[in-house]
């Protein structure tokens, strides 16, 4: 299959070399004057979960880029891993110059998917959730692979839908299919935007796992942020994940606390996946706002996530 990934950032790159790596003409799409940089590839350290596959893969991915995008290149799938802020803007600029080409959304969502119904139809794209992180370390990505979550919004299952399982598994990638993709999204935007403030507070992970009351205050936010995807309709009962966050007993709180240390302190796959800390203030801004502000709208009282907005706003005020 002959697949473009739009840039060379960590989760276009993992996966984009596992493609690569399955046999498939993989090209990344980057920016002008920015191929140089690609001559000599990237150095990866993978802590790959994949069955069959080495577990602690060091080695090399021979990248290959391109600057430029016209539709006689024929690509079959396109994948887009951006910010869930810029997909439209993205979209907007590519999807002209692909043809007929499929995509899959390596992003979140918050807003629904009119704006880009409205540029790409809705049976051409498949929204994917990565099992995969990571961080640029000193020239080389350490990071891991594990799997992927994947849907049509409205459970469709098109020809899309097919065309990126078989990718996947041709990959050896394990791909779990979803009813409603944007409710796991949902899911996923609520907790990662909970935890998020604390962590800001704190400044880094090891520092956050270090206080318990901060932890815990982070727990309460997180459990805030999924009332408010409750109030949108989302069951989450079907989403085990969300179960150590909506015990609001203090021994719930002890316990959740001790489950999310051990996951970061203990599991590869979930450490490696967090090394990119908090490197966006925009973006953390982002998921605070659309989290607080929703829940404003639907009623939802938010004390412990209010009360992190000084240091919000004053993180996504750094320069970088």
């Amino acid at each position: 299959m002959k697949v473009l990934i739009v840039g060379t950032g960590i989760i276009g790159t993992i996966y984009g070399w596992a493609f690569a790596e399955a046999g498939h003409e993989v090209v990344h799409l980057v920016r002008p004057g920015r191929a140089g940089t690609f001559t000599n590839g990237i150095d990866l350290d993978v802590y790959d979960t994949r069955k069959g596959h080495k577990r602690d893969y060091v080695g090399h991915y021979a990248m290959c880029v391109t600057e430029i995008l016209q539709p006689a290149d024929s690509y079959e799938l396109v994948v887009v891993p951006t910010k869930h802020y810029r997909l439209v803007e993205t979209l907007a600029q590519i999807v002209p110059q692909t043809g007929n080409a499929d995509y899959l959304l390596l992003t979140q969502n918050w807003e629904g998917t009119a704006a880009i119904d409205a540029i790409l139809p809705a049976s051409r794209y498949v929204y994917g959730d990565a099992k995969a992180g990571g961080a640029f370390q000193n020239g080389v990505l350490i990071s891991t692979l594990a799997s992927i979550d994947i849907g049509q919004v409205e459970g469709r299952q098109t020809e899309c839908l097919k065309k990126v399982v078989a990718l996947c598994q041709s990959a050896d990638i394990p791909a779990t299919v979803h009813a409603n993709i944007l409710h796991l999204l949902w899911v996923q935007y609520a907790i990662t935007g909970g935890l998020w403030p604390a962590l800001v507070r704190a400044g880094s992970l090891p520092a956050v796992l270090k206080n318990r009351q901060l932890g815990e205050q982070g727990i309460r936010a997180a459990r805030e942020c999924l009332e408010v995807v409750t109030k949108r309709g989302v069951d989450l009962k079907k989403y085990p994940e969300t179960k150590m966050y909506l015990n609001s007993s203090p021994v719930g709180l002890w316990v959740a606390g001790l489950v999310i240390q051990a996951m970061f302190r203990f599991n590869k796959l979930v450490s490696r996946s967090s090394l990119h800390g908090l490197g966006d203030g925009t973006e953390v801004q982002v998921f605070f706002d659309d989290l607080v502000n929703t829940g404003r709208h639907l009623g939802v009282a938010m004390p412990a996530m209010s009360g992190f907005e000084p240091e919000i706003r004053a993180f996504a005020a750094q320069p970088r």
